[in-house]
């Protein structure tokens, strides 16, 4: 319901719960001599309890996969106001905001790789390895769950922020130039002339990074993951 993709709000509810439904299928045979002695030893009440545990646990899961999209877009939007874009309407493609479409064009980026590489096979993995990491039928430990929440957002503000960092360092420089120019031609609009300059440039060094900006972003969720 929240994996990168999978979780985008233009994927109809409906088509997200027969999905659920047809991992928890795949996943049953695998998992069924490790669950079968807990699901017996509960009576009914205790198997609702059960089950809306593993729904939490789950979920937890596909939010900390979630958080890498998210920063990855996260780093699309710092480029897109860096470079003077932002202002740019766009259609939302990914959510139901509108967003700048550089943002919603590395954020389609993402979601591809994730399954062009085979990294939802990887979530499959780490969601049965889950059941050896997080014993079902053990009582919903927050504390711990929270901290691995704090984790994913520290990994991912960390990628957003090195992805980001080079344009961040670009926007100051050439804004720098462009202000003491400014000093020098205070009768011409520097600034209003030299935008669309700003922009190709920004677009330009886009344009030789994306495929270093894809990779840190599949490293660090592999390395998360894997």
């Amino acid at each position: 319901m929240l994996l990168p993709g999978f979780g985008s709000s233009r994927v109809p509810m409906r088509v997200r719960a027969l999905l659920a439904f047809a991992v928890s299928l795949a996943m049953f045979p695998i998992l069924y001599d490790q669950t079968l002695a807990v699901v017996a030893a509960r009576p009914e009440a205790g198997q609702i309890f059960l089950l809306l545990t593993e729904i939490f646990n789950g979920i937890l899961l596909g939010l900390l996969a979630r958080l890498f999209l998210v920063g990855l877009q996260f780093a699309a939007t710092i480029v897109t106001n860096t470079i003077g874009l932002a202002p740019t309407p766009g259609t939302p493609i990914d959510d139901t905001e509108a967003v700048p479409p550089l943002v919603n064009f590395i954020s389609l980026c993402g979601t591809m790789l994730v399954f062009t590489s085979g990294m939802h096979l990887v979530l499959l993995g780490a969601l049965i390895d889950s059941y050896g990491t997080i014993k079902m039928g053990a009582a919903v430990d927050l504390g711990w769950q929270l901290d691995q929440i704090i984790g994913g957002l520290q990994k991912t503000s960390s990628l957003g922020l090195r992805l980001s960092g080079p344009y961040v360092i670009y926007s100051v420089l050439v804004n720098m130039a462009i202000g003491y120019v400014n000093k020098f031609t205070p009768q011409i609009s520097v600034y209003f002339i030299t935008t669309g300059l700003v922009a190709v440039g920004g677009l330009f060094i886009l344009l030789n990074s994306i495929g270093d900006w894809l990779s840190l972003f599949q490293q660090d969720f592999l390395s998360a993951f894997g």
